[in-house]
């Protein structure tokens, strides 16, 4: 279940003008967001057992916290409390961290023309809260996962890595950083070093 977000009529205009946009992109995406997961919970019985989406909604208040002036922001609360109460907790939560440069990278990877040119510090700004944020989610299981030095969507052993960890995932919260490429291959020729400096003589059949 992926967030519809080039469908909120909104979002390229908060980009130009954040300050005077904030509220209207702010609640299109909490709509959006309770639509989206109400149904999936109602038809998880009838159609399918899991369901698994790229957001939770609590974290839709991050934005909300950044964005919205504190009259907006109390308004705001008052809405989500009354949905937050028809909306299941899930059973594990994945955030995929990265530093600011590197999501300031992928973005411009993304190639959506209202991201051009974004401010650095708003994502700064951002990029801290959700580190608060899911550093101190305690509601359900969280596993952390430090993407910067990965590419689990072009390279398939980073994503079969990624994978395993979400399996294996327990209880509270875990913490994973995976090897950077360049370590993963230094470490393979201090092995293979140590491996031909041995004693261990391999004899030609």
């Amino acid at each position: 279940m992926l967030e519809a977000a080039e469908e909120n009529p909104f979002l390229e205009q908060f980009y130009r003008r954040r300050r005077t946009y904030a509220f209207q992109t702010q609640l299109w995406f909490l709509v959006s967001r309770y639509k989206q997961l109400s149904e999936a919970i109602a038809q998880q019985d009838l159609f399918y057992q899991v369901t698994i989406s790229d957001y939770i909604f609590a974290k839709d208040r991050l934005f909300a916290s950044v964005n919205l002036d504190e009259e907006e922001l109390a308004l705001y609360e008052q809405v989500t409390s009354v949905m937050a109460r028809n909306i299941a907790p899930p059973d594990l939560v994945v955030y995929l961290q990265a530093s600011t440069r590197v999501l300031l990278r992928r973005i411009e990877h993304r190639g959506r023309s209202y991201e051009f040119n974004m401010d650095p510090r708003y994502l700064d700004m951002l990029n801290e809260a959700y580190n608060h944020f899911f550093f101190h989610y305690t509601d359900t299981p969280v596993l952390i996962i430090n993407t910067d030095d990965v590419d689990f969507v072009n390279d398939p052993a980073d994503f079969e890595e990624l994978l395993l960890q979400i399996g294996n995932a327990g209880k509270g919260t875990a913490f994973y950083r995976p090897m950077a490429a360049k370590d993963k291959a230094r470490l393979l020729e201090r092995s293979m070093q140590e491996y031909l400096s041995d004693d261990t003589r391999i004899e030609e059949p």
